[in-house]
């Protein structure tokens, strides 16, 4: 497998054309590639997911099919962030027989160590200028920021609050939540280690989540331990543990720079991904003011939709594909809202995330000073100015 960028990307569509190129992977990664694929003027070829929702019709304009081998003229592109995702529609290409120099993986990104480098030298500012250019068609205002990417984005460099560092490591941030409004709300942790050698796959339950403390996305989800490739998940721990995620993907969330990495074991929240919804609760100078209703736990083909206190729907998205069917109103919301306000506290934003579970349950998910990385677009665009005017108190 070989990993590439935009620019060999763009190459290859072109020298590749007439043999066929498939993107395994129709999330939002995916649908950028084949966007550029119909900027080349080239003929879009096909997607692969593992959602069966996404085959009944096309996804903008291109068939989506299942994984599979389609012929030894096919090139596959794996074009999605998670590693563990990726791990996994490799392996089934693999199962299928495709040949492992016809697979590729897709990055944005440069590798860690350029990015470790580029904060080491100071240069981070010069990065992220030109990664906010490339999305956004337009300058980061560093000296006067009011769009809310904007001064997500000046935060992230110009903060280094070992209170936020806190919050956003996930063995400290329990304590202060226990201490604000009780363990109650937390989930159950079975283990915590300092080193992968320590992990004992034998006292674990059947189904647990296993997760770093120091960063997003750094999830195995086990429903069955009987079915955990256990070689594999200690190596793709290693490789998270390895490296800190404040340099990871250029995002330079530098609240994460100082936490001590730690292996932690939850339990698995039964039916997450596929009934429940994750409940954002976007918060501005200590008052919640607009749940984020996510769709699909996070998933590639998830969708989510703002609403307000009264739960009306908004007619902004962000990041996520609008979900265009109203969610049924939480059964916990003003519990929800409540707790936000009392973590929100001395804040002008801090986003609260929630789960209210079919068993009654609302669990704390995370706290979050920058959603997206302040990377991702408001749709209408206007509503990033919007929620800038929240931050800085002109609403």
């Amino acid at each position: 497998m070989y990993v590439i960028g935009m620019e060999a990307f763009t190459k290859m569509i072109k020298e590749h054309e007439a043999n066929g190129i498939v993107i395994v992977g129709a999330g939002t990664i995916g649908r950028k590639l084949m966007a550029a694929i119909k900027n080349e003027k080239v003929d879009a070829k096909k997607f692969m997911d593992n959602s069966e929702a996404l085959y009944r019709e096309p996804l903008d304009g291109t068939e989506v099919g299942k994984i599979e081998n389609l012929g030894e003229n096919w090139i596959y592109i794996i074009s999605v962030e998670n590693p563990s995702a990726r791990n996994i529609l490799e392996k089934q290409l693999l199962e299928n027989h495709v040949k492992k120099e016809k697979i590729y993986i897709f990055s944005f990104y440069k590798n860690y160590e350029y990015y470790k480098e580029i904060y080491l030298s100071g240069k981070c500012k010069d990065e992220l200028g030109e990664a906010y250019r490339s999305i956004f068609s337009r300058e980061l205002n560093w000296d006067n920021p009011t769009r809310y990417t904007e001064i997500l984005n000046v935060e992230k460099l110009k903060i280094d609050d070992p209170f936020r560092t806190k919050l956003a490591d996930k063995v400290e941030v329990r304590k202060w939540v226990k201490e604000k409004i009780g363990e109650k709300y937390l989930t159950k942790r079975y283990h915590e280690w300092d080193r992968v050698e320590d992990i004992d796959f034998e006292e674990l339950p059947q189904s647990f989540a296993l997760k770093l403390n120091n960063g997003s996305g750094r999830n195995i989800i086990v429903k069955d331990k009987n079915e955990l490739d256990i070689e594999e998940t200690r190596r793709l721990l290693s490789e998270w543990y390895s490296q800190n995620y404040a340099f990871c993907g250029g995002a330079y969330e530098i609240q994460y720079k100082d936490i001590k990495p730690k292996i932690i074991c939850e339990e698995y929240l039964e039916g997450v991904a596929e009934t429940v919804y994750d409940y954002n609760i976007y918060c501005f100078h200590g008052k919640p003011e607009y749940i984020w209703c996510i769709k699909g736990s996070h998933r590639p083909e998830c969708q989510a939709s703002f609403y307000d206190k009264e739960w009306n729907m908004q007619p902004f998205s962000f990041g996520y594909p609008k979900d265009p069917v109203v969610a049924p109103k939480p059964e916990k919301l003003e519990e929800m809202l409540r707790l936000s306000e009392i973590l929100c506290q001395g804040f002008k934003h801090v986003r609260v995330d929630w789960y209210n579970l079919p068993d009654g349950r609302v669990l704390f998910g995370e706290i979050t000073f920058t959603s997206w990385s302040g990377l991702r677009t408001f749709v209408p665009d206007e509503y990033d100015e919007y929620f800038g005017r929240l931050i800085l108190g002109n609403e």
